[in-house]
């Protein structure tokens, strides 16, 4: 079993195989656990700016570094049952006999796949804005143009798009903050610039991008790659009920994978709204959470 250790305000598990898994936990230390896995650019950290939410709700969220993100040591080669048994792992050192998971974007495959496996342990899923199983060419056409092609490359011959993705955060690290906002905000719907209008969720948002070009890109081609391979399971095999959320106006990961993803889902709900875009998760945090942990 894991074992635990203090780590500034957030902590770390010492896995068996002399890995670090990094967490942190936030609101009612005494409420309904919930698993949050983050996106592509996020880390631990990642949940609404106001706290008081989950301390109103009695939920205690848990986020959890993947491997190479935030505070957990990096694990080449890993797939999302790696990260599976590392969230086990964690549940077991944390005494939790049951919880709740919730996904978003890239995190939504680790969320599926953990109640797929554990279907006895995990109460509810959520998936928010979830990235499409990458393993075949109508998953990257369902992306953004650009995730689409970086998916696609790291489909193909990994050592390329290892040194590609070197050479890619060498030139971003060339650009000022200034460039990043002004890119960042043409690439959104008008309704997720609406939702990065609270500065508190902006500045988290720039700090998590900020991190993940401070620690280079090995971590983070394992983690594409690991998303371009076959996730392990059919849909129509996840028995756990499942809360679908989209926004109709994601210019990230199409409306249209949500919708069908719903539907092969035996249990899905589905929760469509044609006002929001790929930020759902922030905009409707209080309703995710309160589907998420309904008796």
């Amino acid at each position: 079993m894991p074992r635990l250790a203090q780590v500034a305000t957030a902590r770390q598990a010492q896995l068996a195989d002399g890995r670090r898994l990094g967490f942190a936990e936030y609101g009612d230390p005494e409420g309904k656990p919930v698993f949050l896995f983050h996106d592509l650019w996020g880390n631990h950290s990642l949940r609404h700016p106001d706290d008081s939410i989950l301390m109103r709700l009695g939920v205690r969220l848990i986020g959890v570094d993947r491997p190479g993100f935030g505070m957990s040591t990096r694990k080449p080669g890993r797939g999302l049952m790696d990260v599976v048994d590392d969230v086990m792992l964690l549940s077991k050192a944390l005494k939790l006999e049951r919880f709740a998971l919730l996904g978003y974007s890239a995190g939504g495959p680790y969320a599926l796949a953990c109640a797929w496996r554990f279907p006895q342990i995990a109460r509810r899923c959520a998936v928010v804005s979830c990235l499409p199983p990458l393993d075949h060419v109508q998953g990257f056409r369902a992306l953004h143009p650009f995730y689409g092609r970086l998916f696609q490359l790291a489909s193909g011959n990994e050592a390329f798009f290892r040194l590609l993705m070197r050479g890619f955060f060498w030139v971003d690290a060339q650009r000022s903050s200034d460039q990043y906002i002004r890119e960042l905000g043409s690439s959104l719907s008008r309704a997720d610039q609406e939702a990065l209008s609270n500065l508190d969720l902006f500045r988290r948002r720039l700090e998590m991008w900020g991190e993940i070009r401070r620690a280079g890109s090995d971590f983070l081609v394992d983690e594409i790659v690991a998303l371009t391979r076959s996730w392990g399971f059919r849909l129509q095999s996840v028995s756990v009920p499942v809360d679908v959320w989209w926004g109709e106006s994601d210019r990230f990961c199409s409306p249209v994978v949500s919708k069908r993803m719903a539907g092969m889902i035996p249990k899905a709900v589905a929760h469509g709204d044609p006002q929001a875009g790929h930020l759902i998760l922030f905009s409707h945090w209080e309703a995710i959470l309160q589907a998420l942990i309904a008796d």
